[in-house]
């Protein structure tokens, strides 16, 4: 394979996972391939040109569900995927290391350090970050075949806030519970079964950054000595009535770098409390009737009067 020792992250969407992607690309030598693992795949007509989408559809999307016979990359299909042939899996890592070249932007790859840009030399040699997310949990299976030297990090985050996240966007609360129940369980299991697979939470992410940084290079095998600043984008957060603002910048993406030490003053701890507080009694209930036992198993709060009291 022409990636060496990945990173794989499986998070859920809305999960907090910007961040951490973030501190693993502020390392100089890891480098992301255009984007979470679906959209490397999968055409996104709302910015990518009409080449882009054509290429992505005709060249990736398209062949692997057809020589696959399943729809490999697709986020919203969380059910188990069968075997992928050998010779697929090498299509699939090509595309993966080759995207790295294409996403020579601020958001990806562009800076090695603040204000100092990667070579083509450079980028060649890094380890690719790629995140999974929601349904591409069901690819670790995949992808340990593939890449017996990866690392795999799965970021846990109270199920309640990422509901409320969804939800605010148009996507069932219910469903998102039983998604909760599914993705979090594969999480557990997959802790259990590999040792090379190891869970995080975002709770201990923005409670304690600079520990959390430590932490997470150590799983991964990375040098935090070589990372003078920490990249961090720029994203609206929720206040405590419920308002959406950003702690800097203008615009989603805008790129800021900090030392570690500085992280806590950008990082809110109350992002969780503050959007569960959004939630009524009737949401949080009808939540936990579904997700209540798999959020008691990672040791969140699960006695719903209580959450709705934040």
């Amino acid at each position: 394979m022409l990636n060496q020792k990945p990173i794989i992250l499986t998070c859920f969407a809305r999960g907090g996972s910007t961040l951490l992607v973030n501190m693993l690309l502020s390392h100089p030598y890891v480098c992301n391939s255009a984007g979470e693992t679906k959209k490397v795949f999968k055409p996104k007509s709302d910015w990518e040109s009409g080449w882009q989408i054509a290429r992505k559809r005709f060249f990736y999307d398209i062949p692997i569900r057809l020589l696959a016979g399943q729809d490999v990359f697709n986020a919203a299909d969380l059910t188990p995927r069968r075997p992928v042939p050998v010779y697929l899996q090498r299509y699939i890592d090509r595309i993966l290391y080759q995207g790295r070249f294409r996403a020579r932007i601020p958001k990806h790859n562009l800076y090695q350090y603040e204000d100092v840009e990667y070579t083509r030399e450079e980028l060649a040699k890094c380890r690719l970050l790629t995140k999974c997310l929601n349904g591409l949990i069901f690819t670790v299976e995949m992808f340990r075949e593939m890449y017996p030297d990866a690392v795999f990090i799965g970021l846990l985050r109270n199920g309640l806030a990422i509901a409320e996240g969804r939800q605010r966007r148009g996507y069932p609360l219910t469903q998102m519970a039983g998604d909760f129940k599914i993705i979090a369980g594969k999480m557990l299991e997959y802790e259990r079964e590999m040792p090379n697979f190891h869970l995080m939470r975002y709770e201990d992410m923005v409670s304690d950054p600079p520990r959390f940084l430590q932490q997470l290079y150590r799983k991964v095998g990375l040098n935090l000595a070589e990372v003078p600043k920490i990249r961090v984008e720029s994203r609206p957060i929720t206040t405590r009535d419920g308002h959406h603002e950003r702690v800097q910048g203008d615009y989603d993406t805008q790129l800021f770098w900090y030392r570690p030490d500085e992280l806590h003053q950008l990082v809110k701890p109350d992002i969780n409390d503050n959007q569960i507080r959004q939630l009524s009694r009737e949401d949080i209930k009808h939540f936990m009737a579904i997700a209540g036992e798999t959020m008691e198993r990672l040791g969140y709060p699960t006695e719903y009067e209580y959450l709705h009291s934040y």
